[in-house]
């Protein structure tokens, strides 16, 4: 199966934003993978598992995967259509800021304490806005860097409701 169709829309000394198109039919499970930087990634279209340390998690929108540096994971995509999302990586010690101490380890590099959290409706529509903002030429970087940390803080903050 082809690899996935990756655009860098925002790359700035704070945060990186990528979009990750997958399409194609369903594959089964996937080879081993690893990040290097802890990342967020927030799927708009499709579906897929996600399996660390033998628990397999659904991605889709509404959530927020922390796929941690150094942590080997396998992605398998049970329906054909493919997926889609916005992965983030963001300064460690900008994430370290937003991030309640209760969600990540202390040592380093900065990893979650769980693969995701449930994000509300207005985090979902903040994705799209970024996105499309970033795709279309809309947000500047300035813009676009906003954006971005108003959606992982909207995502992960102490004061936003994870509860289904």
């Amino acid at each position: 199966m082809p690899g996935p169709a990756v655009s860098e829309l925002l790359k700035t000394s704070l945060i990186e934003v990528r979009d990750v198109v997958h399409s194609g039919p369903s594959a089964g499970m996937g080879e081993w993978e690893c990040a290097s930087r802890t990342q967020l990634a927030f799927v708009y279209r499709g579906t897929f598992l996600r399996h660390v340390d033998g628990e397999a998690v659904v991605a889709d929108a509404s959530q927020v995967l922390f796929f941690n540096a150094g942590e080997p994971y396998r992605i398998s995509r049970p329906h054909p259509g493919g997926d889609a999302g916005l992965v983030f990586e963001v300064d460690e010690a900008m994430l370290r800021e937003i991030a309640p101490a209760d969600l990540i380890h202390e040592d380093a590099p900065l990893r979650f304490r769980m693969q995701r959290l449930r994000i509300d409706p207005r985090a979902q529509v903040l994705v799209a806005l970024l996105r499309h903002s970033l795709r279309e030429g809309v947000a500047d970087s300035l813009e676009g860097e906003s954006l971005a940390l108003t959606l992982v803080q909207r995502s992960i903050g102490p004061r936003t409701a994870h509860a289904a």
